[in-house]
């Protein structure tokens, strides 16, 4: 079972991963070139993430974070059809 800690950071990145999506959803509505404006954000956004330390967090852990990082945050840029 999980605790309430874990329930409250779970409850909390959702509702920031929904809010993004649905931010980003929004922007490439309004962006005269939806795809390019996506293009774009994925690159770099995948380049920031490259760039994170996480303070702390062992190398081999960081490599693991960022890589996991980079995988969802292509999956949500891919699954935005703003047509």
């Amino acid at each position: 079972m999980a605790s309430q800690a874990t329930v409250d950071t779970l409850a909390e990145l959702a509702a920031i991963n929904t809010a993004i999506h649905r931010i980003l959803i929004h922007l490439a509505k309004k962006s005269p070139n939806p795809k390019a404006f996506l293009s774009k954000e994925l690159e770099l956004g995948l380049e920031e993430l490259a760039k994170t330390n996480y303070w702390g967090v062992s190398q081999s852990q960081q490599k693991d974070v960022i890589e996991n990082a980079k995988k969802r945050y292509s999956d949500m840029i891919g699954s935005i059809h703003p047509d």
